[in-house]
């Protein structure tokens, strides 16, 4: 008898577990082995641990559920239950977001980390993609931004007429457009076909992406043009949100707080790294660049975002954390 009554407990509480534990699908277009990759890697790993396993995420690598553009839709609906969404992809739902997509925003990591750890970002800010079906659980920290092209960059005037990658960002449209470069949006994971095929001239990027997704074989001049500091979310639905338990969703905001500290350090130094060995193993060259004609050319974006009420506010709260001067 007491034998039957073990089993029986032990059933409901396999059951009982059963009942709560889940897998969610999480869509990104990264490869697993980049340094964002190992920085979701974390994030899912303190999930599955702090979760005790109830909360299991499978994540979907170098975009098997299509590109962001594809799956943003799908994850507002709650068909995919997360994904890894950049800055522009959430300035096309929220353009105030955008503001931190303009160039020369940033102008150095202590700036960045202090304006994207602000109660201001998380709090207010970010916190207006709810009314696009979704949370942000917390940032990734890609690096800064350059150019890399099929011909050397020297200086501003290389650029003009030059046929550049870029995301489907009006502000990273306009940014190209205003350096005299022809913005050609893509997807990320057709950049390289692009490259090899003359599609484009060049892209704008991480130079690490000349070394980690081997563009330095397609593309062989890079150029410190560090223009702006792209960040990548991790987004969870409210459908899937409303299947975690609250004491679990602090585990997932937790986790995602210390994946993102983890990434502002990592991020750097990876693709310092990476840079090296795109020069040392792949022939290609690296340059710096005056970036002073380059900051007066994007005057006239910051013009035309203190236009809008929203991305004034914007502009200026984040100015006031960096305790900067917002001189347009």
């Amino acid at each position: 008898m007491k034998s039957h009554i073990l089993i029986t407990a032990l059933l409901a509480t396999v059951l009982s577990f059963s009942a709560h534990a889940r897998t969610y699908k999480l869509a990104t277009n990264t490869p697993s082995d980049s340094p964002t990759g190992l920085v979701i890697k974390q994030f899912v790993d303190a999930v599955k641990t702090g979760t005790d396993n109830r909360v299991n995420i499978r994540v979907y690598w170098n975009g098997a559920l299509g590109g962001q553009t594809q799956y943003i839709s799908q994850v507002q609906s709650g068909v995919i239950d997360m994904g890894m969404l950049n800055s522009g992809m959430l300035e096309n739902l929220q353009p105030a977001i955008g503001v931190i997509n303009l160039p020369y925003v940033f102008r150095d990591l202590e700036e960045y980390h202090k304006v994207m750890s602000s109660d201001y970002m998380h709090q207010e800010l970010l916190a207006t993609t709810q009314k696009n079906g979704f949370e942000v659980l917390g940032y990734i920290s890609n690096g800064f931004r350059s150019l890399h092209a099929s011909k050397p960059i020297y200086n501003i005037e290389d650029i003009r007429g030059l046929k550049i990658r870029t995301m489907a960002s009006d502000t990273y449209i306009r940014m190209l457009q205003a350096m005299g470069a022809i913005p050609v949006p893509l997807e990320f994971t057709e950049t390289y076909g692009a490259l090899q095929q003359g599609m484009v001239d060049g892209a704008e990027g991480s130079l690490a992406g000349l070394w980690e997704i081997k563009f330095g074989e397609v593309t062989k001049y890079g150029v410190r043009s560090e223009q702006t500091r792209l960040t990548d979310f991790i987004v969870l639905s409210q459908r899937a949100m409303k299947t975690i338990s609250d004491d679990d969703m602090a585990v997932l905001r937790t986790a995602m707080h210390a994946a993102s500290e983890y990434s502002i350090n990592l991020i750097d130094a990876t693709h310092k790294q990476s840079e090296k060995l795109a020069e040392e193993k792949m022939g290609v060259v690296i340059t710096d660049i005056d970036k002073a004609p380059l900051i007066e050319a994007m005057k006239p974006l910051w013009r035309d975002a203190m236009q809008t009420p929203e991305k004034r506010e914007a502009l200026e709260r984040i100015f006031a954390i960096e305790d900067r001067e917002l001189d347009v």
